[in-house]
């Protein structure tokens, strides 16, 4: 019999339980991809898109949209078939991993990946690929957790173990460099708050009942120990959405001093197409490019 690895195990029980995948941040992150969604986008492509909760927010709020969830798991893929036929969602999904991409997606407005780059081992082979798969000055949206300083070592370890991780990025910069290495212009970056996830009801009697479930003692426990291991690794992270652009840097908003010194790279304020945030002339004069220049100096004096 063939051993699953942890990423596999971590997959297989997603899709057996029909979970809600949400983005790092959950309904915070989904409501600031949503703000900046260009209003005229007619592709847009969520790659990585688990059992597809975000692909089936994104054609609600765009109906006019073709919105294209992708992911290399064929049993997820089910799932958020399943999910968006229960809800009339006019979302398609498609079990494609990276190499084939290309095949099923060109001249997308719009890329989201929700949290995903985090399981591959080659981060700049996909940001390539995605790069590849949007038209001229089309955007990345990549959700991200980035992790304190102070962040026991042992925690993150655990983490990669238990949720098969590839790809951990030490921090903003690293993600933005590596961006950038595609041929990605990062221009806007939001930090949101720290995200606890609620152990609702329901939960908890899913728990209950795969525990005098045969067979299922074991589901019911990994589940457990992924939760305190969530519930440990929320006090020392917070989400991060990087918007990117495949054309000319875009504009930093709504930056200061106190921003910069905090956050690393230089931007906390995200335009939207619903509440555009007021614009400092100074800001407004600089390129994106010696902002974030600017941000990394005084990153490296605080570290």
């Amino acid at each position: 019999m063939k051993t699953l690895s942890s990423q596999d195990y971590y997959f297989s029980i997603v899709a057996a339980l029909k979970q809600k995948n949400v983005p790092p941040g959950g309904e915070a992150m989904m409501d600031a991809i949503l703000a900046v969604l260009p209003s005229g986008s007619r592709k847009i492509i969520d790659f990585g898109c688990n059992t597809g909760w975000i692909s089936r927010r994104v054609a609600r709020a765009f109906p006019q949209a073709e919105v294209i969830g992708v992911d290399p798991n064929p049993a997820i893929i089910e799932v958020a078939r399943e999910a968006a036929r229960l809800e009339a969602s006019t979302a398609i999904f498609s079990c494609a991993d990276t190499a084939a991409l290309q095949s099923v997606v060109s001249e997308a407005d719009v890329v989201i990946c929700g949290g995903s780059v985090v399981f591959f081992d080659r981060p700049l082979d996909l940001y390539r690929t995605v790069a590849s798969c949007l038209r001229p000055g089309g955007l990345l949206m990549d959700c991200h957790y980035v992790y304190d300083p102070d962040v026991p070592l042992s925690l993150r370890e655990e983490e990669k173990e238990m949720f098969g991780l590839g790809w951990m990025p030490t921090g903003v910069n690293d993600i933005v460099s590596v961006h950038e290495e595609a041929g990605l212009r990062v221009g806007k970056i939001k930090r949101l708050s720290r995200f606890h996830f609620e152990d609702s009801a329901a939960a908890r009697l899913a728990r209950d009942v795969l525990h005098v479930v045969p067979k299922m003692q074991e589901l019911a426990e990994a589940m457990a120990k992924r939760r305190r291991l969530i519930s440990k690794l929320a006090h020392h992270r917070h989400p991060y959405l990087l918007v990117a652009s495949t054309g000319e840097p875009i504009v930093a908003e709504s930056v200061t001093e106190h921003d910069r010194a905090e956050v690393g790279v230089a931007f906390e304020g995200v335009a939207s197409n619903r509440h555009v945030a007021a614009r400092r002339s100074a800001v407004l004069q600089r390129s994106f490019r010696r902002e974030s220049t600017r941000a990394t100096i005084l990153q490296s004096s605080y570290s």
